[in-house]
């Protein structure tokens, strides 16, 4: 059976508005459902890119924090370091880029974004890896051209986007601190021991670099936006089907029932009726020349009728 059909079960059982009202509240309902399903799929799209976006960027703040660390911090820090002292964690870049992402936090615009560099054998037990990130980590190992994992962790602030990347020992000055206890910093061993954070091997991914980002905020935004436009499409469709209804009576179906008034008047008395419609260059036009032609036959017949009574 055809939509159409549907619709109308017992077609004519109705008046024409009617039909036509229910058939455009159809179309303009179905059209509706249609536009806010896409519209639905593209704002959440657009949600998660701006989520990927300022995860990225929040990664990229902090691997330049390391970078000014490790390139203008370490040369000066680090020598300081080399005596039975106190030990100077600023020398470190991991120490830097987590301290100012702490830091951030406490702007509470920010407190629900995290920077961490989890490990899974860390010179600062601070820094183990849990469960999540260690298996985050595993995956990085078991496939070293992977450089880059994302996806949703549940907090208790809420459900937060991640975005993590492996550590890689990529250079022969991580392997001072982290090679064997014997080369380490004394000072370091004194801060920290030495029995963890040692054994790092060259090109060994040992642990992963994570930032997480609300989206919590981000996809209630994208509903608000898409409530919002479905609200001013449905208002938007409402106009256009009185609009179109109001001109459908006004072009169709108020001639059509001129017409039809004329047509049951021309049946008894045809010479009284005029239909002007016939100038009309549209369908309504060749209705009411039909009629009009009707009306002439039925005058010739009823005249012939009374010639012949005559």
């Amino acid at each position: 059976m055809s939509p159409i059909k549907r619709l109308f079960p017992e077609p004519g059982q109705r008046p024409l508005r009617q039909q036509l009202a229910i058939t455009l509240t159809a179309i303009l309902t179905l059209s509706i459902l249609v536009a806010v399903l896409l519209l639905n799929l593209l704002f959440g799209w657009q949600a998660r890119e701006l989520i990927d976006q300022r995860a990225a960027f929040f990664m990229d703040a902090m691997l330049s924090v390391r970078a000014y660390t490790s390139k203008k911090v370490n040369p000066i820090v680090a020598p300081l370091n080399q005596g039975a002292g106190l030990f100077r964690p600023e020398a470190v870049p991991s120490f830097s880029a987590q301290t100012v992402a702490g830091l951030l936090k406490d702007n509470p615009d920010y407190r629900e974004y995290s920077y961490r560099e989890a490990a899974l054998n860390p010179t600062n037990l601070r820094d183990k890896a849990d469960s999540f990130e260690t298996g985050i980590i595993e995956k990085f190992r078991r496939d070293p051209s992977l450089k880059r994992q994302s996806g949703s962790k549940a907090t208790p602030l809420g459900v937060v986007h991640f975005v993590a990347q492996p550590i890689k020992v990529s250079k022969e000055s991580c392997l001072v601190c982290h090679s064997t206890p014997q080369r380490a910093p004394a000072s370091q061993l004194l801060a920290y021991g030495d029995s963890s954070g040692f054994g790092w091997k060259m090109n060994e991914i040992v642990g992963t670099q994570i930032v997480t980002v609300p989206q919590k905020a981000v996809f209630a935004a994208k509903d608000r936006s898409l409530i919002a436009t479905a609200g001013l499409m449905t208002l938007a469709f409402a106009g256009v089907g009185i609009i179109t209804n109001l001109v459908l009576n006004q072009l169709i179906l108020r001639p059509m029932r001129e017409i039809s008034r004329k047509a049951e008047e021309a049946s008894v008395i045809p010479a009284t009726v005029n239909f002007e419609e016939r100038e009309r260059r549209d369908e309504i036009g060749l209705l009411a020349r039909s009629f009009e032609r009707m009306k002439q036959s039925l005058a010739i017949s009823m005249q012939m009728l009374k010639d012949r009574k005559g």
